[in-house]
């Protein structure tokens, strides 16, 4: 089932106007947030604990970006975090470094973009790179508890209850996915074992259906026999029915919630707006031309840009990385660093 025919069938309008297939949402994440997630998974670990980020990450639903500086302060500050908790430093580091390092790209934030208002009133300057890269990349979300990053309206007063509706949209979501893919396991098991009986029997699998259905008329010739078959079928269908309808409403339920505190769009995104925004919702890395197919798709209304405008964008910001030869992506993946 792909995401067009899921959107159909929750009848709502996304959250995310430019979101590819997936992720639904893209969020930025600061220090403290990350540090509290890795603290509260490691405390609860024999319970098995995943924190909020991890789950609303681990399907691509959401997908989480940090600036550069996010991931020297946590490196930083887990061994002040070790000296509070029942857990090792040793223990903290491996979660950050198996768990979240693979669930985030970190960005390089560059100072290119003209003075924003919001971004202005960002007193802490080692919170100003996360307010340009959600300025970059919105709509998105922004978690953090820093009052600095509150009070110019960029992160919500609590970043759990957002959190904990990301995780709502994505369960939603992917609960249609699992029960729209039962309900069409049997037909392909069907078709399957057709297509293979018939490959066995060297006869045509449409002979064989033909048969297989004739068989199925003949057995349904008394009618009581008819009633029992669509008294079962009914069943299935009320059943699937009521399980898909939960799954669109816990879906909606979680939108709504985040759309109360998504930070918009820009009203007339620039250049480097539009390549940061198609880009960071991409799960692959893109082409110059592809990545111009999709600005000239999502920003229809906008002043159209060349191929060759794109490309120097993604020579000119420090946000853009090359990870083939002329393949681009948002943000890079980082590997643990030496002991």
């Amino acid at each position: 089932m792909t995401d067009d025919q899921l959107s159909l069938a929750s009848r709502h309008v996304p959250l995310d106007p430019y979101r590819a297939r997936a992720p639904h949402l893209v969020a930025v994440v600061d220090t403290n947030v990350m540090l509290n997630s890795i603290d509260n998974d490691c405390r609860n670990e024999a319970e098995g604990w995943r924190s909020r980020l991890l789950l609303m990450s681990d399907r691509g639903d959401v997908v989480l970006y940090a600036a550069d500086h996010v991931l020297d302060e946590v490196y930083e500050h887990l061994s002040k975090i070790a000296a509070s908790s029942p857990v090792s430093l040793a223990t903290l580091r491996a979660r950050f470094e198996d768990e979240y390092l693979p669930a985030l790209r970190f960005v390089s934030v560059s100072n290119l973009d003209e003075p924003d208002p919001q971004v202005l009133a960002i007193t802490d300057p080692d919170d100003v790179p996360t307010g340009r890269l959600a300025k970059l990349i919105g709509p998105c979300v922004v978690f953090s508890e820093d009052k600095h990053l509150k009070r110019p309206g960029f992160a919500p007063k609590r970043w759990l209850d957002v959190a904990r509706s990301a995780v709502e949209m994505s369960d939603g979501h992917q609960g249609q996915v699992l029960i729209f893919n039962a309900a069409a396991l049997p037909l392909r098991g069907a078709v399957g074992l057709l297509t293979y009986s018939g490959r066995k029997a060297s006869i045509s699998p449409w002979m064989l259906g033909g048969a297989v259905l004739g068989a199925g008329a003949f057995f349904l010739r008394k009618p009581e026999r008819r009633k029992e078959v669509a008294q079962f079928a009914g069943d299935v269908v009320n059943v699937v029915g009521t399980q898909l309808a939960g799954a669109v409403a816990k879906e909606r339920r979680g939108i709504e919630k985040l759309r109360k505190v998504v930070l918009p769009a820009p009203t007339r995104p620039t250049i480097r707006q539009r390549v940061a925004i198609s880009l960071a919702r991409q799960t692959e890395p893109l082409l110059a031309a592809e990545l111009h197919g999709l600005i000239s798709r999502y920003f229809p209304g906008e002043p159209a840009v060349s191929v060759q405008e794109v490309r120097a964008v993604l020579e000119e910001g420090t946000e853009f990385v090359r990870v083939q030869r002329y393949r681009w992506q948002f943000g890079r993946d980082v590997a643990p660093r030496a002991c």
